[in-house]
């Protein structure tokens, strides 16, 4: 169990295993409180605990993602306090570490005048990142991420982060250990601490998690594995006991061998002396012996370092036996290995490019390499198995009616010419799986009655329709809502998500409570026809109101849009930036009367470059973040026009905005960030419940000259990054910003189809889902 330390608070997540008291003891136990919007979570009906009884074989109540549960609220941190929440034995664990002199010296590394750069650490499956927060107290010059599939104690460790002044050198994601997200060669050490390895099923999660380790790690980079000692847990585990938590909590556990002795699997009953059984959960963990990680960490391209072909008995962690307050059940805690290597130095030769995700640790595979194995490698990579879609179906916008919101409510040739890009890329002859029968379905009026009737049954649906159901933007939501209720799995964000992303004040606002940098900004709101009509009368208190907000807390210029809205519909490069009170009439007029907007949004001009970031992949299973794509309006700006992407850009061919706005790669943006920028996305995209695929807008408060003096340069007058929109349906042209983005890496335009469709199958198949209820 990952095992994880810091006393000062607890933060609870949902919740949905604990009855309402049991959340408060346990927030009371660990020192935490709850907040008044938790007090009125907690009245909403919760399952029961339910206890299982007798149970001959624990095996068969193990869930395949039992961590899913065990680590995401704070009975974890009651039950293994002693050991995860003590700060004796991280700092004894972290000691582990440093004696290591070459491991040492990459803590060390940009300390003490040193000219070289501060190293980056990454805590894999790091818990409340306990030992995250250790070293940023020790080592102020590194920079520390941590990764781990618990929202819950990413958040603690957000919080204890931000409450001791840590946050600048410390970054944390969401995610599964078989997918971390960042790029190729990140970090000069990854640590995996805590006994958080051998969870899977089987070896070959293992093997999964230790060639991604191999990849985000430099050449020549290091990782420590702390894992529970095989040989030692086989021979010694108590295959009964119970212990006191507290004077009212107290745990029963049972455990047992695998018919093969690999894996233990155990049970643990938690009880609370006034409600009776509150807890009845499952677990397994693979036993491995020294040799056996020596085998399988060379199988993954690493050498095991001299000092740990040593003798089984060699560099084992005892300091939670020694050091543990209660000195009860330690569990797989009580004896544990610690198995240090090396990544190989590695020449590519040749490497072939995937088809699925580039960057998921499927896609590339070294082969059974030892310690003694030649100094160049050939590195292969190849396409993982298709998703097995046999009859999948594809959903377009409806042509047969107007579209509102394109350049006169018609369809232009681009669109008629994109579902035929899109249907050759998932045709059967693109190998898709087992791929059989492939439907394309563009009837809105007849959508439900033939998905519900077919035969036979969809399979799988590719929502392609971004256009809302009968073209109505403001039904985006309908398309995945009507799949749903059917249980017919799709692509793409579900209801909730699309609704909450079509308002861009929602969007603003929700940010801004999680710590993403947004523009300022406030909102008018003409409800009634009265108030419509008001708004053009020369000196009404409306606008002489949201003139005076715009001054006073805002600023001209300003930029103007609809508070709802899809295709730009409402920005125009003539009205969209207003420069005071009598443009400002003008445009509100233009949007609430020309256009039947009632809401708008006022936000401040952001000057600066616009940034697109475009990404594929799922919480569970991790992200493939595309190239930053930065939008360039050279040629606008040589014309004095409005640098921004409005409704002409999209919809009008005749419009310099369509004929001279490109995009390319962002260049000179500092790795710092751009690692912020993806970590803001991720924040979002779990907060708004984004799935498989969706696209970021960012820009620039201020522009960043490249002037002689170094004004304005990154890292002197830093422009700040602001976030403009979420968009977790983005258009699907085969010209688009997400193609674009791919084709930067390139990535053909068939291969981000395929891309999707895995992301989307790994995600419904794997039971990762992100949550469809936030915020």
């Amino acid at each position: 169990m990952t095992k994880s330390s810091e006393k000062d608070s607890v933060v609870l997540g949902s919740n949905h295993w604990e009855s309402s008291d049991t959340i408060k003891e346990i927030a009371a136990s660990a020192g935490g409180h709850l907040s008044p919007l938790q007090h009125e979570h907690l009245q909403t009906d919760v399952p029961t605990a339910v206890c299982h009884g007798r149970v001959e074989n624990l095996e068969s109540r193990v869930p395949q993602q039992w961590w899913k549960t065990v680590f995401a609220d704070a009975m974890y941190l009651k039950t293994d306090g002693d050991v995860v929440e003590d700060p004796e034995i991280t700092k004894d664990e972290v000691a582990l570490l440093e004696a290591d002199p070459h491991i040492r010296e990459i803590l060390q590394k940009g300390s003490g005048g040193s000219k070289d750069q501060p190293a980056k650490v990454l805590d894999l499956c790091c818990g409340q990142g306990r030992h995250i927060i250790h070293l940023a107290r020790q080592y102020p010059n590194l920079r520390l991420y941590g990764h781990d599939q618990s929202s819950y104690l990413i958040s603690l460790g957000e919080e204890r982060t931000a409450q001791q002044n840590l946050a600048a050198q410390t970054s944390f994601t969401v995610g599964d250990c078989r997918k971390i997200p960042y790029p190729d060669s990140s970090f000069d050490l990854v640590l995996v601490m805590g006994n958080s390895f051998g969870y899977f099923s089987d070896d070959d999660g293992d093997r999964i998690v230790l060639k991604e380790i191999n990849r985000v790690l430099v050449p020549g980079g290091r990782v420590v594995l702390d894992l529970t000692d095989g040989r030692y847990m086989r021979e010694n585990f108590m295959p009964r006991s119970w212990e006191w938590i507290d004077d009212t909590c107290f745990v029963c556990r049972e455990r047992q061998l695998s018919n093969d002795g690999l894996r233990l699997h155990s049970r643990e009953v938690v009880t609370v002396t006034t409600q009776g059984v509150v807890r009845d959960q499952f677990y397994q963990e693979r036993l491995y012996s020294r040799s056996e990680m020596k085998e399988l960490v060379e199988q993954c391209g690493f050498i095991v370092l001299a000092d740990e072909q040593a003798e089984e008995d060699a560099a084992v962690i005892t300091s939670a036996k020694e050091l543990s307050k209660r000195k009860e059940d330690l569990g797989m805690m009580e004896q544990r290995l610690l198995v240090k290597a090396q990544k190989m130095t590695v020449t590519e030769t040749s490497p072939s490019r995937t088809l699925g995700l580039p960057e998921h640790p499927l896609d590339r595979r070294t082969g059974a390499l030892t310690a003694q194995a030649a100094k160049r490698v050939t590195i292969t990579q190849h396409t993982p198995a298709p998703p097995p879609f046999e009859n999948l179906v594809v959903i377009f916008g409806d042509t047969s009616k107007p579209c509102v919101g394109k350049f006169n409510n018609t369809w232009n040739q681009e669109d008629f010419a994109t579902p035929q890009h899109q249907t050759v890329s998932t045709s059967p002859s693109a190998q898709l799986g087992r791929l059989t029968r492939l439907s394309v379905l563009d009837c809105h009026k007849t959508l439900h009655h033939t998905l519900a009737t077919a035969y036979p049954a969809p399979s799988f649906v590719f929502n392609l329709c971004d256009e809302g159901f009968d073209n109505e933007a403001t039904q985006e939501l309908h398309v995945p809502a009507i799949l749903d209720m059917l249980k017919i799995p799709y692509t793409g964000a579900g209801p909730n998500c699309l609704a909450y992303c079509y308002d861009k004040g929602l969007v603003s606002r929700t940010a801004q409570a999680l710590g993403v940098p947004t523009p300022k900004e406030t909102y008018f709101f003409a409800e009634s026809s009265a108030k419509r009509q008001s708004i053009k009368e020369e000196g009404e208190n409306d606008v002489d109101r949201l003139h005076s907000i715009i001054t006073e807390e805002i600023g001209y210029p300003a930029f103007i849009k609809p508070l709802r809205g899809d295709n730009s519909l409402g920005i125009t490069a003539t009205r969209a930036i207003v420069t005071d009170k009598e443009n400002l009439a003008t445009s509100l007029h233009a949007i609430v009367h020309d256009h039947g907007i009632n809401d708008v949004i006022v936000q401040e001009y952001l000057s600066g470059t616009e940034y697109t970031i475009g990404m594929v992949g799922n919480t569970g299973t991790g992200f493939h973040f595309f190239p930053v794509l930065e939008v360039d309006y050279t040629k606008i700006i040589e014309k004095q026009l409005p640098p921004i992407l409005g409704f002409e850009s999209k919809w009008d061919p005749n419009s310099p905005y369509w004929t001279d706005i490109s995009f390319r790669e962002a260049k000179g943006l500092p790795v710092e960030v751009v690692e912020d920028i993806k970590r803001w996305c991720i924040l979002l995209w779990e907060r708004f419940g984004c799935r498989d695929y969706a696209r970021f807008d960012f820009r620039a408060d201020i522009p960043n000259p490249d002037d002689a003096d170094g004004k304005g340069k990154w890292g002197q007058r830093v422009p700040q990054v602001r976030l403009l929109e979420i968009n977790p349906n983005p258009g699907w042209c085969w010209d688009g910003k997400l193609a674009h983005m791919a084709k930067l890496e390139g990535i053909e335009y068939k291969d981000l189809i395929r891309m999707v469709l895995q992301a989307a199958w790994d995600r419904s198949s794997h039971g990762s889902e992100s949550n469809p209820t936030k915020p």
